[in-house]
């Protein structure tokens, strides 16, 4: 975009998963931003370039929307029923005013145009992990403290705190991390298993650990070191899939018609965990086309899942 400072221009605003009420609302609030000199026209996404994208994020869709804008740096205003300070990125309530929604679309849009002199990103666990590979490292949030070894094999808890809140806070921003200088921990509390850590965290959030490209044909290397009944039930046959050959985020979830943003979530937990692998060439040594071997069909009618096929 470019403008002067009371003016800017050609604001697209893209709109995902709203209802006929809230467009409407989004609409009027669009034209209230005429008065403060912004341009902004709405218009359905899909995918195409936009300067901010308006999504309602209390779906498994909504979020892979909402994860997909924030990796590709797209500004987004999230509608939400939930409470919006758990929210990831700005938001307004479901039922918010055209008034509320006018002037959070006029405090983004001005943003980009006068942006602010960025701090450092904040990182949650394992995107601080993807910047320390071959070296043991301690990080630390808050009460969180732990060391994962260099090989990535082994995490060892450093404050006496329950496991599952260590999980659940691995995927929370403000992680610092510093290399450890010592395998021998005189304040080792609890050693895990890095495999269960990962997918354990990834089980319990929402959103993928780290962005996964949706395009690329991925492959399970091998089954994750995770707790019995630890993962969710529907995850088994997609994980099962990505054992047998590779795919590709969409084409995954259309074949066992699983939400995309749950293809990911698997993905990402695999990438966490060392196990996800890039496929050189596509897959072709398929012996039918046509056929589900026994062992997916056995899976899917044991857990109720729905199978529409594993062919291309």
């Amino acid at each position: 975009m470019s403008a002067s400072a009371r003016n800017i221009s050609a604001a697209v605003i893209g709109c995902h998963g709203l209802d006929v009420l809230h467009m409407m609302r989004l609409k009027v609030a669009s034209s209230l931003l005429m008065a403060e000199y912004i341009q902004a026209e709405v218009h359905e996404w899909n995918r195409q370039k936009v300067d901010l994208l308006v999504a309602f994020a209390d779906d498994a869709e909504g979020q892979l929307v909402v994860h997909e804008a924030r990796h590709n740096g797209v500004p987004v205003l999230a509608v939400s029923r939930r409470t919006l300070a758990a929210l990831s990125v700005p938001g307004v309530a479901y039922g918010a005013s055209v008034r509320d929604i006018f002037q959070h679309l006029r405090q983004l849009l001005q943003q980009q145009e006068h942006p602010v002199v960025e701090r450092p990103p904040s990182r949650t666990l394992f995107a601080s992990l993807a910047q320390s590979k071959g070296s043991a490292c301690e990080l630390h949030m808050g009460l969180f403290k732990l060391q994962v070894n260099a090989e990535r094999s082994r995490v060892t808890l450093l404050r006496d705190l329950p496991y599952e809140n260590c999980l659940k806070a691995a995927a929370e921003s403000n992680w610092t991390l510093t290399l450890a200088t010592s395998d021998t921990l005189d304040d080792a509390v609890s050693q895990h298993v890095f495999e269960d850590f990962c997918w354990q965290a990834a089980a319990l959030v929402n959103e993928p650990l780290v962005p996964v490209e949706m395009a690329q044909l991925w492959q399970l290397r091998g089954w994750p070191e995770v707790q019995t009944g630890a993962l969710p039930v529907a995850w088994l046959l997609p994980m099962a899939a990505l054992m047998q050959r590779p795919w590709r985020c969409a084409e995954l979830a259309l074949a066992i018609d699983m939400p995309q943003v749950e293809i990911a979530r698997i993905m990402a937990a695999a990438a966490c965990s060392g196990l996800l692998d890039t496929a050189v060439v596509q897959a072709t040594s398929r012996t039918s086309g046509s056929t589900v071997t026994g062992f997916f069909t056995r899976i899917a009618k044991r857990f109720g899942l729905t199978f529409k096929g594993l062919q291309d």
